[in-house]
């Protein structure tokens, strides 16, 4: 995330001389929906708006996203899923080596570096993304870099392997929403999901669902009747960060861990996606 660059979209075919130069944010052009014609966090403000969610439910929800995050970093149980990243190169005959330099005198990373306390009353002296918004850099996701694996296979192929699963993949749903308020794409997905496999939420014993924004994520709770202490218990992407394209595999990851830890049966990991979709994955844990 930290490597996307500053890009020029217009030089392609030239520019008459003495004609501003422009460069652009490509990342922020990245989080633009041109449908819409608002960026992710003004879609996050619609649903504030929509829900009636204050300034300070965001900022308290933000605060106990990092107190989660920080105890699960302490009792060692985000370590669990964690690789160490360190300065290395890898080398293959008829290849040129490649490799990854981390930065500075750092040589290894062996956790996530984003999550601290972070008490709603300091929280709340940031200053909102919009005059009169509720989002701010703090109560929003972090931008961290991050990869995240995993291995799918058949449970055919796991027994016959001797294999113990972490989770069964019970079933998936796509949903679509208007993009100006893509974040409340979990719920129409997860509800989607329920009505596919016969379960009711109150089946569910722990769901991981992206903090892109806190709004976004108390609207989707707001909206689906959840019960929030059952909701990103070690912590969620407000904390952790919201890695593009790793946030999936992670938050499935946690969820399985999590249900292994806390023994129960079925787990929701949801996203939302810009341009106006959500997305959601039911677990099980085998062993339950």
């Amino acid at each position: 995330m930290t490597r996307n660059p500053i890009a020029a979209f217009d030089h392609r075919t030239g520019f008459k001389l003495g004609a501003p130069v422009g460069f652009k944010d490509y990342m922020w052009e990245a989080l633009k929906d041109p449908a819409a014609g608002i960026n992710m966090i003004q879609t996050a403000e619609n649903l504030a708006k929509k829900y009636s969610i204050s300034r300070e439910d965001v900022d308290a929800f933000a605060s106990e996203s990092f107190a989660k995050a920080v105890a699960a970093q302490q009792s060692g149980f985000l370590a669990g899923e964690i690789v160490p990243v360190i300065t290395e190169k890898f080398e293959l005959e008829g290849y040129k080596p490649r490799g990854i330099k981390l930065q500075g005198k750092v040589t290894e990373v062996t956790q996530d570096t984003h999550p601290r306390i972070s008490p709603a009353d300091v929280l709340a002296k940031l200053r909102p993304v919009y005059e009169g918004g509720v989002q701010t850099g703090g109560n929003s996701s972090a931008l961290v870099d991050a990869a995240a694996a995993c291995v799918v296979t058949s449970g055919a192929y796991a027994k016959a392997k001797g294999k113990k699963p972490m989770a069964r993949v019970v079933a998936a749903a796509v949903a679509g929403v208007p993009p100006e308020i893509m974040g409340i794409g979990p719920a129409p997905a997860i509800r989607l999901l329920l009505a596919r496999t016969g379960l009711k939420l109150s089946d569910i014993g722990r769901f991981e669902i992206n903090e892109a924004q806190g709004a976004q994520t108390l609207a989707v709770g707001r909206e689906l009747g959840l019960d929030l202490s059952l909701l990103n218990v070690n912590g969620g992407a407000i904390a952790l960060g919201h890695p593009l394209a790793a946030t999936g595999v992670r938050l499935t990851i946690t969820l399985a861990r999590e249900l292994a830890r806390s023994g129960k049966r079925y787990g929701i990991s949801s996203a939302c996606v810009g341009g106006g979709q959500g997305i959601a994955l039911l677990i099980e844990n085998p062993n339950a």
